[in-house]
């Protein structure tokens, strides 16, 4: 391996730098490559092979420098010959090293040696050199602990006695490549480095740390743990006899700002916990932390030391851990000491932070803990007054819905309605409430200033309160300052509604794009989009605005027409690229194309991919050029093009960055990546390198159970990663792989809180037998924050849970051992069923079942849920609990769904997100037709391609043909030839009047049930219509076609008949051609009418 290979693989990724961070690895006790006392040269010399001084001027010769001499035959020459070294001696001689492997165990020796031999002036220019060439990048971790070793040896003391700040901060630029890597610390620790000294040192590390990057931060730290963890002697530089030692400001003065860069488990390392919170409330150490951004479970640790008996006044804590107070620390405050910690909340927490030119950044969500702060405060409060209200300012998020419903008056509510209108992250149940209580008061929303007035509470209006409105209220109060931007996280369902009125209210498609607001934008129809040639919206227009990849499809064509220069095309436009325009642009366009797409990070789906891969490899793409374009773009063109140029390694690399997802993960064409890769690799076992995994990237999450086997350490990470669905012998392998210790986690029994949250991948993976063997202590407290944090998917923490049904985790099951649950929270998941039947109160539970949505609650637990429900609504559930049963419905039957009132399109909604199965999806669509609900085109929105075709004959035969040119988008590819036919005239209807090519997107879905005419109508348009759409159309209209028909109909995709000529009805079709007909085609069809046969039709052969 080069020294370039061998940094390349030092700098691949940041799997590696995650994985320390979340087990603190740290070298191995007696492993450490350092040295101390004196050192006996003859001795150690005597051994090594001696060179002339000739060889040694060679070897450090500036224009032709060499490998052959090794760091031993250096260090055993004759201090006068290194004088002729130049002032980049270091950096020569690090490559070499590195080219020459591993050091050996007498390294560090000869290091020492040979640095003591070295002028000081010589070594100290050399080193500064050094530390520029290698600034930004990772040094080998071994020699760099023989390197610093030396130099320390030689240096250390000199500057040990330097009391000058500035001399200290100048040397340290020199060695700082070396101090991000933890074997330099202990080497500090092996060479008796003292406290004071180190103190100084971390003062100085200070000085520079935001200049920093993260990960430097990170490997800095690590080497600071590892000289106060020094070997056999507990915490080093902590005697509380000793001054300087016993400071209550030990953890800034021994940790500075590096203590952003620790975990829980290891602080707990450095201290005890009963110290720490000593520790951790010195004035210092809360002005550094407040100076820092710990990372979430720090910050919830910290806070949490602050606020455990005896409390520190809350006006103590530093504003960046009020935002991560824990619930607990929350009860029996007075009321006007809540009220300042929700001033401060919003301060810390839900403002967004200042930008440099002074002006407000751009709003975010505020975090989840921060929720939980202010919903925590605010439960407290009682009655909320007017003043109160206006009080609270953004935190008013954090209301609990049982707070508005039992303590806020209507005419507080709407005296305070300015504020609460401001308010960012309402939830649906939230805006509901607080809209009802408004319009309970005798609010009224009938113009535009009344609608505009709701502010972020529109969320809380219903499609048909909307709907009620005149059109023109809901136009003229788009006008209204700031209403707009309020509309951005309204549900899909209300967006629609909202463009449906302004579409009633203005006079043509250009007209409504300028009227409909960007933060509705996603929800106008396609096929309003499908504007006439003599009728086009301005560039600027389209341009400004975050289209669906369908809706700008719409218009696609047109723009890169009529548009020379690419770049200034917005990616939400150029995401709608269409096979038609890959073939109308020539070839040097599609080039612009897709280099411009590259760069501005365009995502594009599967077809899209693979014709824009077609086009731009007619004449090849060289290898160099390959980052120019898409990287999932590559995934559709063909590795052996760059294997015969060397260059497939760069070509994997960039397919292992690229979505591989977008190819089903068993087809043909995937499959067919990975085994080219693993050849391209020289891969031919199951063994592969952590620079293996570097260049495979997403493809190596393919890769079976018995690579698994035989090299965990260093894939596991990377499945980690995946995201799933894993395989059954690539989960069996994971699972023996963990339960075997022989991975990078270690051992179950002593996996920490770090380690479960670096295996959230893998969660859904872990059997019971691992989960069983984790410590419980770890096993509750990563529960306590993984069910709280939304971030943590809830079918990975249920599938973790439904593991520990053993009794070592979960509560005995005592008859109410605390007294009745009084609180739906994350603390119930650990109850028995049985407790939960005898504990909770089914009217609680009813009132509370939105708690339930969010929290991962196993299958059977749920089923006594259900149960309660059950007897307490015998006649069947009101519309209220339907709304809010989320995962609660999987366990409703059809007969349960009869006895209810689904009355609104929301409550469909609703329903149909919470199933997968078809019978239940349809007992809830015919619940809400029997009610009166309509089927226009919000229902179909809802109602969508996956259960459209389950309608009845008759039910789509009540759908009006106008519905179909405000629906999004349906595919009728899975309805019966019957349902087809009374759709295709219906979609025709609807669409005409609309000009090619539109007119070809939006009636391609349903050309299925389209008559012969329609489609010999088509050929003379010049539609391309692929080879998918082709099979699919009815045999009869397929079978009179002509050949120059066929032509006309697909246009560039015809080549693709000839794989299909022995399938139907491709086959049926082809044996009724002439043969010279087929042929005149140019695609080699065969199996014609052979030329000069006649055809009798077999009616007529028997008149």
């Amino acid at each position: 391996m080069t020294s370039q290979q061998a940094m390349g693989s030092l700098l691949c990724g940041p799997g590696i730098f995650l994985l320390f961070l979340a087990l603190g690895c740290l070298a191995t006790p007696g492993t450490h490559l350092c040295t101390t006392g004196p050192i006996d040269e003859a001795a150690i010399c005597a051994s090594v092979k001696s060179i002339s001084e000739d060889e040694v001027r060679a070897a450090s010769s500036r224009d032709h420098p060499t490998c052959h001499v090794q760091l031993a035959q250096y260090a055993c020459i004759p201090r006068p010959w290194l004088q002729v070294w130049k002032e980049d001696f270091l950096t020569s001689l690090y490559h070499c090293l590195v080219a020459s492997g591993p050091p050996s165990a007498l390294a560090p020796t000869y290091s020492t040696l040979l640095f003591s031999k070295i002028d000081l002036p010589i070594l100290e220019t050399s080193l500064e050199r050094f530390s520029q060439q290698f600034s930004q990048a990772l040094l080998s971790d071994q020699w760099a602990g023989v390197l610093f070793n030396g130099l320390w040896g030689r240096l250390g003391p000199i500057f040990q006695a330097r009391e000058a700040q500035v001399t200290w901060a100048q040397w340290l630029s020199g060695i700082q490549p070396f101090l991000l890597h933890p074997e330099a610390f202990y080497c500090l620790a092996a060479q008796n480095t003292s406290c004071e000294t180190f103190h100084n040192l971390i003062s100085v590390l200070n000085d520079v740390y935001s200049s920093l990057e993260a990960e430097k931060q990170r490997k800095i730290f690590e080497g600071i743990e590892a000289f106060l963890l020094q070997e056999g002697s507990g915490s080093h530089c902590q005697e509380e006899t000793v001054p300087g030692l016993n400071s209550s400001s030990w953890l800034a003065n021994y940790l500075g700002f590096f203590l952003e860069r620790a975990t829980e488990e290891e602080l707990k390392k450095l201290v005890d916990e009963p110290k720490f919170q000593m520790l951790a409330r010195d004035p210092a150490t809360l002005h550094l932390v407040s100076q820092l951004h710990l990372t979430p479970d720090l910050a919830s640790f910290y806070a949490a030391l602050l606020t455990s008996p005896p409390r520190l006044n809350f006006s103590s804590i530093p504003d960046t851990l009020i935002c991560h107070l824990r619930p607990e620390a929350l009860g029996k405050i007075e009321f006007e000491e809540s009220l300042a910690l929700v001033q401060r909340l919003n301060k810390a927490c839900f403002d967004p932070p200042p930008q440099l030119d002074g002006n407000k950044s751009v709003s975010e969500p505020p975090s989840w803990e921060a929720l939980q702060v202010a919903s925590r405060l605010l439960s407290g409060f009682g009655d909320l007054s007017e003043a109160v209200l206006r009080s609270l300012g953004p935190a008013a998020v954090g209301l609990p819905v049982s707070q508005i419903e039992e303590h806020l008056g209507g005419r507080d509510l709407v005296a305070a309605l300015p504020a609460l209108a401001q308010v960012r992250g309402w939830s649906p149940r939230q805006a509901r409430a607080l809209l009802g209580k408004l319009l309970e008061s005798g609010y009224e929303v009938s113009d535009a200033q009344s609608l505009a007035a709701l502010g972020s509470l529109v969320s809380g209006l219903s499609s048909a309160g909307l709907q009620s409105l005149a059109p023109r209220v809901v136009l003229e109060a788009m006008g209204e300052p700031g209403f707009a931007q309020h509309l951005a996280h309204i549900p899909a369902l209300l967006k629609t509604a909202f463009v449906e009125q302004l579409a009633l209210a203005v006079p043509n498609p250009i007209t409504l794009v300028q009227a409909v607001p960007d933060t509705l934008t996603e929800a106008i129809p396609s096929a309003i989009l499908a504007f006439s040639l003599d009728d086009q919206p301005r560039f600027d227009d389209l341009n400004s605005r975050r289209w669906t990849a369908v809706q700008a499809a719409m218009f696609f064509n047109e723009v890169v027409k009529n548009v020379s220069d690419f770049d200034s095309i917005s990616p939400y436009i150029l995401h709608g690229f269409t096979c038609a325009s890959a073939s109308s642009l020539d070839l040097e366009q599609v080039h612009r194309l897709a280099k411009v797409m590259e760069r501005k990070n365009v995502t594009l789906g599967a077809e899209q991919l693979s014709c824009l891969a077609k086009r731009v490899s007619e004449d090849g793409i060289p290898e160099a050029a390959l980052d120019e374009y898409p990287k999932d773009m590559l995934l559709f063109l063909s590795p052996s093009a760059y294997t015969r140029t060397g260059g497939c390694k760069h070509f994997f690399t960039r397919v292992g960055q690229s979505n591989v997802d977008i190819l089903q993960k068993d087809s043909l064409l995937r499959s067919r990546l990975l085994s080219e890769a693993l050849t391209c690799l020289g891969i031919s076992d199951t063994r592969v390198t952590k620079e293996d995994i570097c260049i495979l990237g997403q493809l190596a999450c393919d890769l079976d159970g018995r690579y698994i086997n035989d090299s965990a350490e260093v894939l596991l990470p990377q499945l980690e990663q995946c995201g799933g669905p894993f395989s059954p012998d690539q989960k069996e392998a994971t699972n023996m792989a963990l339960r075997s210790g022989d991975s990078p986690y270690g051992p179950p029994s002593r996996w920490s809180v770090s380690t479960l949250n670096a295996l959230q991948g893998l969660l859904p993976v872990l059997d019971r037998h691992i989960i069983q063997n984790i410590p419980q202590s770890i096993v509750t407290s990563w529960l306590k924050r993984a069910l709280l944090d939304p971030s943590w998917p809830r079918e990975n923490l249920r599938a973790f849970i439904q593991n520990l049904q053993s009794s070592r985790h979960r509560r005995d099951a005592n008859q109410c051992p605390e007294g009745e649950i009084t609180e739906i929270s994350e603390e119930l998941v650990i109850y028995t069923e049985k407790e939960l039947w005898e504990c909770l109160n089914t009217s609680l539970l009813a009132a509370n079942l939105d708690k339930l949505k969010t929290i991962p609650f196993t299958y059977q637990q749920e089923e006594v849920f259900k149960a309660k429900l059950d007897k307490l609504y015998p006649d069947g559930y009101p519309e209220v609990v339907i709304n809010n049963l989320g995962s609660l419905f999987k366990l409703v039957t059809p007969e349960d769904i009869q006895k209810w009132n689904v009355t609104s399109v929301e409550t469909l909604t609703t329903l149909l997100q919470a199933t997968d199965k078809n019978d239940m999806a349809m007992a809830v669509i015919n619940r809400y037709i029997q009610g009166g609900g309509p089927l226009n085109a919000m229902a179909l929105n809802v109602i969508g391609s996956k259960y459209f075709c389950s309608l009845t004959e008759e039910q789509l035969n009540s759908i009006e043909p106008s519905e179909f040119r405000m629906v999004n988008s349906l595919n009728p590819s899975a309805c019966s030839q019957a349902q087809k036919k009374i759709l295709y005239p219906k979609a025709r209807t609807a669409f005409q009047g609309i000009l090619f090519p539109q007119y070809y997107r939006l009636i391609q879905p349903y050309l299925d049930g389209a008559p012969p005419q329609d489609i010999k109508d088509l050929s003379q348009k010049n539609v391309n219509m692929d080879i998918g759409t082709f099979k699919k159309l009815q045999k009869e209209a397929i079978l009179p076609l002509t050949p120059e028909e066929v032509r006309g109909l697909l246009g560039q995709n015809l080549p693709g008949l000839k794989a299909e000529e022995k399938t139907s009805p491709v086959r049926e079709w082809i044996l009724k051609q002439r043969q010279d007909s087929l042929d005149a085609l140019g695609i080699g069809l065969t199996g014609g009418i052979p030329n000069g046969y006649i055809i009798i039709s077999r009616r007529n052969r028997h008149r």
